[in-house]
């Protein structure tokens, strides 16, 4: 869990770039981490921190789960999370269906999960710049 007021952090940036070692430069290190790449979403828990959240909405939409109301209607249990996500919707468009929708669907994700945080950081080359908060 964060210290002090709970507050829902977003942190977003490419793949290694250093957002988790930022989060815990920041927190400490974490009791819990919630991996969406390796674990379903809907058994998503209050967490210290939860990684790979592009990977859960991928997996949201495997399944036929709109992505931004399952991430609405679980905001009361993510307030207290630093959540971490890559960004995947730079460089050439997917040609393939599946995965351009993932890739717009995750923005949007991003893009409701950024105005509902208290604090929204980018994290490029183990730089953070603070989007909010």
């Amino acid at each position: 869990m964060l210290s002090g007021d709970e507050a829902l952090h977003l942190i977003i940036g490419g793949r290694y770039m250093g957002k988790r070692v930022y989060a815990e430069k920041l927190y400490g290190k974490f009791e819990i981490v919630y991996n969406l790449e390796n674990e379903r979403a809907e058994n998503i828990i209050s967490s210290g921190l939860i990684i790979n959240l592009h990977m859960g909405i991928k997996y949201l939409l495997k399944q036929g789960v709109d992505a931004q109301e399952f991430f609405a209607s679980r905001l009361d249990i993510l307030r207290s999370s630093v959540i971490i996500g890559d960004e995947i919707s730079s460089g050439i468009i997917p040609v393939d269906v599946f995965n351009r929708k993932w890739r717009d669907e995750t923005g949007k994700v991003y893009q409701f999960l950024a105005s509902e945080a208290e604090i929204v950081d980018r994290v490029f080359a183990g730089l953070a710049l603070r989007l909010k908060g």
